[in-house]
């Protein structure tokens, strides 16, 4: 069983998933999008898996963690994609 710390970080094969996913743009404005937001944050557990991960350009990155409603929103959003413990890993009970 990896880390805890390896397990939150999103491997470089799954943040090209994630870019291919949604397209290489924010998925909140639709300007290139430069980084993989944890929507379950990785202090709060979130794991670094493609079900939890979303595309953001560095503007609404920043804005997401310090806009609650933002960030429920793209929990929310996630949570209605691929179902409740999106943001889990394969050793997460």
């Amino acid at each position: 069983k990896p880390t805890r710390r390896n397990r939150n970080n999103f491997s470089k094969k799954v943040r090209e998933a994630i870019y291919e996913r949604d397209k290489g743009l924010c998925q909140e404005c639709g300007r290139p999008g430069t980084e993989v937001h944890h929507c379950v944050f990785r202090s709060a557990g979130g794991r670094g898996v493609f079900t939890n991960g979303v595309l953001l350009c560095s503007r609404c990155h920043m804005k997401v963690h310090q806009v609650k409603s933002l960030a429920d929103k793209w929990r929310n959003v996630m949570k209605e994609r691929y179902g409740d413990g999106y943001w889990k890993d394969e050793w997460d009970e």
